[in-house]
């Protein structure tokens, strides 16, 4: 496996490429979710290069170790549209691939499928369209008006959200290890305020019927930020397969995260034709 990293558009992106075979399918594109970083892909990307795939994982202005103080300052203002047309000007370098999406990643991934015919889409434990978000985020708003200024207010007014710590420890990590947890605390960094509360107020919406692309959703059996009842539900909206794993929402960090992984490969090699043509197209990146 070879890991190198480049600029793909505004975006920093890691790339982790087989090394020394022809790849085994279209590209694979990573996006991460509120607060995350390419970090949250590791596991994966080691996965699919052992594998003889070839990934991309991308990192959102702001986010990871390339955070620089300017793009901090005003990633408060940053949509959920914004990020997708990010992703899209990486994915014109890319060609076309698999888009896979965690959390926000998902959402913002929705935002793409919805005007971008690409290889596949697959919605990882994903942030659901406004069509779904009053049942999506019941758990969460219990832990949001803890704190209404920090938490409800000031993100709204464009500023930075940090999220709660308690309500990652009960929503978001509560299937990871400890030491697992306390890498993410370290790692995690303030979001756009704008995005949460588009996703969270629900001012994101997808029209399913511009969705040309294969899709899948993928879920957790207890996942409480986003309930195993919304992941049906957005695998129904879209008319696609749903996998659902015995994890939380942390599905890729989680142990027994291969199985997810293996899952989503095993998605990928199903469909049609084409994707030969998308990984030749690939390897000149």
């Amino acid at each position: 496996m070879r890991i190198e990293t480049a600029q793909l558009g505004k975006l920093q992106c890691r790339i982790a490429d087989p090394g020394g075979r022809a790849a085994a399918g279209p590209p694979l594109v990573l996006v991460h979710g509120l607060g995350g970083g390419v970090w949250g892909w590791d596991n994966f990307q080691r996965h699919f290069a052992e594998r003889g795939w070839r990934s991309f994982g991308l990192e959102l202005p702001g986010h990871g170790e390339q955070c620089d103080p300017v793009t901090a300052e005003k990633m408060g203002q940053y949509s959920v549209e914004t990020y997708a047309l990010w992703v899209s000007a990486a994915l014109a370098e890319i060609g076309p691939a698999v888009v896979i999406g965690h959390s926000m990643g998902g959402l913002v991934a929705q935002k793409l499928a919805e005007s971008q015919h690409q290889e596949g889409y697959v919605f990882l434990a994903s942030a659901p369209p406004w069509h779904m978000f009053r049942r999506a985020y019941a758990s969460m708003w219990g832990h949001l008006l803890r704190h209404p200024w920090r938490e409800v207010l000031a993100p709204l007014t464009g500023r930075t959200l940090v999220l709660d710590s308690r309500m990652q420890e009960s929503l978001v990590n509560n299937r990871l290890p400890p030491e697992v947890r306390a890498e993410i605390a370290l790692r995690d960094v303030p979001d756009s305020g704008r995005a949460s509360m588009q996703m969270v107020v629900g001012l994101v919406s997808v029209d399913a019927q511009r969705v040309t692309s294969p899709c899948l959703v993928v879920g957790g059996l207890d996942d409480r930020l986003i309930p195993v009842s919304e992941q049906r539900r957005l695998a129904r909206f879209y008319g696609c397969p749903l996998q659902l794993h015995d994890r939380g929402h942390m599905l890729m960090l989680e142990p027994g995260w291969e199985e997810v992984a293996d899952g989503i490969l095993q998605w990928t090699e199903s469909l049609p034709a084409g994707a030969d043509a998308a990984a030749e197209a690939a390897t000149s990146i």
